[in-house]
């Protein structure tokens, strides 16, 4: 099963296009343009799932480059300022426009945001079933915009506002009362959560570390006040570590996360165990759902050659909380590969497919931009 993010260039190459990798650097150049203070890559993108049906559009890819001053020379931590749009249709419904916006260097204050307009096919499997004895189908149509903003206080420490507007609608329910029945959200709603957040982060760079760590805590509340139709709130920790295996092309990388959330959730804020971020068996996002979530992955990357590098990775997790659920009954765990190709030159920016098999029978096929963590 594949995900929505693909890189789209056609594998028709001859022998003689991969014994010379410069044909595609060429290829490459035609969709890149380059200046003193940004590079820009036009990229086309496609997939195919059993929810979604086949899937087409594009994807800029921006990059700012660093620019070295008195008040702020530049760091030994690469943390490039990064525009990533994409625009996407597919064959079931789907339409989905985001952009997201990672950007460093404003003096100390350092910023992230998404913003999302998406109109998705989807399942309703049950809170937290092991074997769903009913399904439904429906369409979510979402506005939001998530992110954050953050203070240098050294050059690793970070402490900053999160916040997360989100306005839901569920459309096109499928006449099968398993959602009204066992689910709060079914008439969607607006959610506004606001919170602290505080980051460590020692990565040498943040689109493709190779050493040091990353950890991440955060208490986002949706009160009342806020206008929230469903007050709740969402705590998290996440935590990642990178170490070289001999040299830079051989990576270990570990990641561990633990996140929970307490009031009256929607079905559609639950903690989602699957995806290409996560346990990427469960091509199916929504296939285990519950308040509270855990989760352990380790990941060997590998590069081979020119733009090209493998992975390997296995998971560990669990969602519960729900129904008296327990947090170590139905583990769920995840084997896989993957395969890397660099989207821009001079930073690893990868296009990556990864294929996971795990229990539950459940077993997926990603396509997408960025690294897992």
């Amino acid at each position: 099963m594949l995900s929505t993010f693909a890189y789209g260039q056609e594998y028709n190459q001859t022998k003689e296009t991969l014994q010379d990798p410069n044909l595609v650097d060429k290829v490459l150049d035609l969709l890149t343009h380059r200046n003193k203070s940004f590079t820009s890559v036009f990229y086309p993108i496609g997939g195919f799932s059993e929810q979604e049906g086949i899937s087409l559009g594009v994807m800029p890819v921006v990059t700012f480059n660093e620019k070295e001053s008195e008040d702020k020379p530049i760091s030994k931590y690469n943390r490039p300022t990064t525009l990533i749009p994409s625009l996407s249709v597919s064959t079931k419904g789907l339409f989905n426009l985001d952009a997201s916006l990672i950007m460093f260097g404003k003096g100390k204050f350092n910023m992230y945001f998404t913003g999302v307009y998406q109109y998705v096919p989807n399942t309703y499997y049950g809170i937290n079933e092991e074997i769903p004895t009913d399904t439904t189908s429906y369409f979510n149509r979402r506005f939001s915009t998530f992110g954050e903003v953050s203070y240098e206080l050294t050059e690793t420490l970070f402490f900053g506002l999160h916040y997360d507007i989100q306005n839901n609608t569920i459309e096109e329910v499928e006449s099968v009362p398993h959602l009204y029945e066992t689910s709060e959200g079914i008439e969607g709603g607006f959610n506004f959560g606001l919170g602290p957040i505080l980051k460590y982060d020692s990565r040498d760079d943040i689109v493709y570390p190779t050493k040091g760590g990353l950890l991440v805590t955060s208490l986002t509340a949706y009160p009342k006040l806020l206008g929230n139709d469903y007050v709740f709130w969402h705590f998290y920790t996440e935590y990642s570590h990178f170490i070289k295996l001999k040299n830079d092309k051989n990576i270990l990388g570990f990641f561990g996360a633990f996140h929970m959330k307490s009031g009256h959730v929607p079905f559609y804020y639950l903690n989602a165990l699957g995806g290409s971020k996560k346990m990427r068996s469960i091509a199916q996002p929504n296939r285990f759902i519950d308040k509270n979530y855990y989760l352990a992955q380790v990941e060997y990357r590998r590069h081979l050659w020119w733009r090209v590098g493998i992975t390997t990775f296995a998971s560990v997790g669990n969602v519960y909380g729900s129904n008296g659920t327990n947090a170590f009954e139905n583990i769920k765990y995840t084997l896989g590969v993957g395969f890397r190709f660099q989207l821009v030159e001079n930073m690893k920016l990868n296009f990556r497919m990864d294929y996971g098999i795990g229990n539950y029978d459940q077993q997926g096929l990603w396509l997408t931009s960025r690294e897992a963590f």
